[in-house]
């Protein structure tokens, strides 16, 4: 079923790969800085209108009585500092939040730049789930600071400032925004918590809902205006942080819709990608020099002759140095060809000796109909508001596990468990198979089926393929015939496999501060809000099926037995004619 040599012969183009990739690394762009020192912003002034606006408005759900009345109130105030202009407030009809579907506003004000060029934008949120939240609302009084400062100082490029509202679940209110905003958009900075307690080193973030991320150079350039201002070092994202948001993206950050949407975005804050506690304190110092952080940004960005760039972007950093996403691509092409060579040509052979092989791939994908069915039960959870999920999903605690939580979670086990131990057995019967079955399509199928789903994937993001590099090489190897494995050995090496996504569940779970459990009903929430789309979800049920057809292979083999001999001798027997000519062989 395997011919070794078309599977090593296939891993020669993997080192001339290795070189070109090894010269496709550049060097990471330049933060832009700016000379200006932003003394203009007035901390004491800002934190005053914190504590103000947390005292009239301490009820403020997305949609609520609480959260409108706070838009008028900020729409009031960006009117006082700013005349000239029209400050509009926008309604977002049925928007999708953790409280169902509501109708918010945006506050919206453009402050008109001097000279042509790409606009900067700066967004606070204003919502908050907990009462009081003074934390959340330090992002609003800050932009209403800078506003007021870029009002006063005539900035080359026009600014627009916008108040919005959904972030604790949907992002209704940005996305909204992104999606109105004329392009091209030079960037956007997204004012979070500037007051509280700093809780992270990703104090700038860029992640997006979409394989990718903000531009680097403007990553590093809100960063070095932070440690300018504050002493604080932003932590650059890791390889292997990028890897698994690429691979996998989700994100609850403010501005994952605004870089999904094409537009190059960040988000400051003090407590990372999730929002503050309701309880967490406030510091008027630190509410200045996060501002600052901010302004000074602000200014360097606009006095960049060209801040434009592609977004999301999908470079790589390694090790200060940016890897490009061609070079991604060709080498998860590399990685995958060989097991790829190497089970086509195993079908190809089961095809000559004319063993089934369409059955059992039928077989895998029966494996994974439990994993399907589970995934669009909780689809249609989200779909029909059972549970109010959003996409983007809510952060973390947004939406506690109550006794509804826990109802979806065991029906959608009870789904999954009914599909693998009564459907599945039906299918098998009636396609005459067996999970310990010794067919050779039996051993190939989950092969198959996983080189499927890693074509695809590369197709769409090389990323993802890359997860699936160890488990398309390596269920190949278990299943075939020519390599026998002993049970713990075959199961072993089906567990080393999963790897790629045990690094990804550590990633995230480390990120978004989760336990084990409160990542599963992250997930579950997730996925009923549509996260991943839903033709990425199925396809990672297929993939979840193929595993699970590779570990039923291994768990219910042992050590293949050596070939029967159909013809036994004396040991020290040669064979006919071995002590000279017989008679049958002598010349007539």
């Amino acid at each position: 079923m395997l011919d070794p040599r078309i599977y090593r012969a296939a891993f020669v183009p993997v080192l001339f790969v290795l070189i070109i990739v090894a010269f496709s690394l550049e060097n990471r762009p330049e933060p832009l800085r700016s000379q200006l020192v932003p003394a203009a912003f007035d901390g004491a002034r800002a934190a005053r209108m914190m504590n103000s606006l947390s005292a009239q408005f301490p009820q403020r759900r997305p949609g609520s009585a609480g959260d409108q009345e706070l838009a008028s109130r900020v729409a009031k105030e960006l009117r006082a500092v700013m005349p000239k202009v029209v400050v509009s407030e926008r309604a977002v009809n049925d928007a999708s939040t953790v409280d169902g579907q509501r109708d918010l506003i945006n506050v919206e004000v453009t402050q008109p730049g001097s000279a042509p060029g790409a606009p900067l934008v700066v967004v606070a949120a204003r919502d908050a789930l907990a009462p009081g939240s003074t934390a959340a609302l330090s992002g609003t009084a800050a932009m209403i600071e800078i506003a007021r400062v870029v009002a006063l100082a005539r900035p080359l490029r026009s600014v627009t400032f916008a108040s919005v509202s959904g972030s604790t679940g949907g992002q209704a209110g940005i996305k909204q925004l992104a999606a109105r905003l004329p392009r091209p958009i030079g960037a956007m900075i997204v004012l979070g918590d500037l007051a509280g307690p700093v809780t992270t080193d990703q104090l700038v973030t860029g992640w997006s809902s979409s394989p990718g991320a903000a531009p680097l150079v403007l990553s590093r350039t809100v960063a070095t205006a932070l440690r300018a201002e504050t002493g604080l070092k932003a932590a650059s994202p890791l390889a292997r942080s990028e890897l698994a948001r690429f691979a996998w993206p989700v994100t609850v950050g403010q501005q994952g819709p605004a870089v999904t949407a094409g537009i190059p975005a960040v988000l400051l804050s003090a407590s990372g990608e999730l929002p503050p506690a309701g309880d967490a304190p406030v510091d008027s110092s630190r509410l200045q020099n996060f501002g600052r952080a901010a302004l000074r940004s602000l200014t360097a960005l606009d006095a960049s002759p060209k801040i434009s760039a592609a977004s999301p972007s999908l470079d790589l950093v390694i090790t200060r140095k940016l890897l490009p996403p061609w070079a991604i691509r060709l080498l998860a092409a590399a990685l995958l060809l060989p097991a790829l060579l190497a089970a086509a040509d195993g079908f190809a052979r089961l095809r000559r000796e004319r063993s089934p092989v369409a059955r059992w791939i039928v077989w895998v994908l029966a494996i994974a109909l439990p994993f399907a069915l589970a995934e669009l039960f909780i689809r249609a959870l989200g779909l029909f508001s059972v549970i109010n999920a959003t996409a983007p999903p809510a952060p973390p605690g947004s939406l506690p596990l109550a006794a509804a939580g826990i109802g979806a979670l065991v029906s959608a086990s009870v789904i999954f468990a009914l599909a693998f131990l009564v459907l599945r057995p039906l299918i098998n019967g009636a396609l005459t198979v067996s999970d310990s079955s010794e067919a050779p399509g039996a051993s190939l199928a989950p092969s198959l089926v996983v080189c499927l789903v890693a074509i695809v994937a590369w197709i769409f993001n090389p990323y993802a393929a890359l997860l699936l590099v160890l488990p398309v090489n390596i269920w190949l190897l278990v299943g075939a015939r020519e390599l026998p494995l002993r049970r713990r050995w075959a199961i072993f090496w089906i567990l080393v496999s999963l790897l790629p996504v045990v690094a990804v569940v550590l990633v995230y779970l480390d990120q978004f501060a989760l336990s084990p459990l409160a990542l599963i009903w992250f997930i579950f929430v997730a996925l009923a809000g549509g996260t991943p789309p839903l033709l990425a979800a199925l396809g990672w049920c297929l993939a979840c099926g193929a595993g699970a057809a590779a570990l039923l292979r291994a768990v219910r083999r042992d050590r293949a037995p050596d070939p029967a001999i159909t013809v036994r001798g004396p040991a020290s027997y040669a064979g006919p004619g071995s002590l000279g000519g017989v008679d049958s062989a002598r010349r007539r």
